[in-house]
C-alpha cells in the first residue's frame, strides 16, 4: 500500500509543478503589460470589468425584448483607458439606444462611442468574423514591427470591415499609427478613436 502511494505522489509531483510554472509564468506575463501599458492598472481593471458588464446586460435585454422574429442582436463592446466602443447589429434605433444607455450608466464609464448599426436582418456570419480577425491579426503585427510606437499603447478591432483603432498617442506616433493602419493590405475604412499622451497623466 505504502509503495502504490509514493507511487501515485510521483505520478503527481509533475502535474504539480507544471501548474505552478504555468501560474508563474502567467503572472509574469501579466506584470509586463502593467508596467508598459500607458493605463493606469486601474484602468486596466475598469476597462475588463465595463466591457463583460455592458455585454452581458445589454445582450440579455435585447434577446429577452426582441420584437424582430428571427433577429439574433451582435454586439461588441471594447473599452480602452475607460473610452468605451460599442459595434454590432441591433433590431431598432430603440436598441441602439438602448445599449449607449447601458454603457454611459457605468460609474467608470468616461466616453461612449456608438457605431452600432441598425440592420433588418443580422448580416454577420462565420466568414465575416473570420475575415475581421484577419485583418485585426495583421494590423497588430504590423504594428509591432513599426519603430516609433508600442503595440502596447495601441487596441486594434475589426468588426464588419471598418477597423477600429484606440490608444494613447503622442501627436507623432498617431500619425504614424494612422500611416499604417490604413496602408495594410485588406484595411477597408479606419475610425481612429485617440486620447493623446501626456507624460505623468496616467489615470
Amino acid at each position: 500500500m505504502k509503495k502504490s502511494f509514493r507511487l501515485l505522489l510521483l505520478c503527481l509531483l509533475p502535474l504539480s509543478l507544471s501548474g505552478c510554472v504555468t501560474a508563474l509564468v502567467g503572472a509574469g506575463a501579466f506584470g509586463v503589460m502593467s508596467a508598459t501599458d500607458r493605463r493606469s492598472t486601474g484602468a486596466q481593471a475598469d476597462d475588463q470589468v465595463m466591457e463583460v458588464r455592458i455585454q452581458n446586460t445589454a445582450l440579455t435585454h435585447l434577446r429577452n425584448n426582441n420584437t424582430m422574429q428571427g433577429f439574433e442582436p451582435k454586439l461588441s463592446v471594447v473599452s480602452f483607458n475607460r473610452q468605451v466602443l460599442l459595434m454590432g447589429l441591433v433590431a431598432s434605433e430603440a436598441d441602439k439606444a438602448f445599449v449607449e444607455r447601458v454603457a454611459r450608466a457605468q460609474p467608470n464609464a468616461q466616453k461612449v462611442y456608438n457605431y452600432i448599426q441598425v440592420a433588418s436582418a443580422a448580416q454577420r456570419g462565420f466568414g465575416d468574423v473570420s475575415s475581421d480577425s484577419w485583418i485585426t491579426s495583421k494590423v497588430r503585427t504590423t504594428l509591432i514591427g513599426t519603430k516609433g510606437v508600442s503595440a502596447n499603447h495601441v487596441k486594434v478591432v475589426t468588426y464588419n470591415g471598418v477597423t477600429y483603432v484606440m490608444g494613447i498617442l503622442t501627436p507623432e506616433e498617431q500619425a504614424l499609427v494612422s500611416n499604417t493602419v490604413s496602408t495594410t493590405a485588406g484595411v477597408q475604412q479606419v475610425v481612429t478613436l485617440y486620447e493623446t499622451f501626456v507624460p505623468g497623466n496616467v489615470r
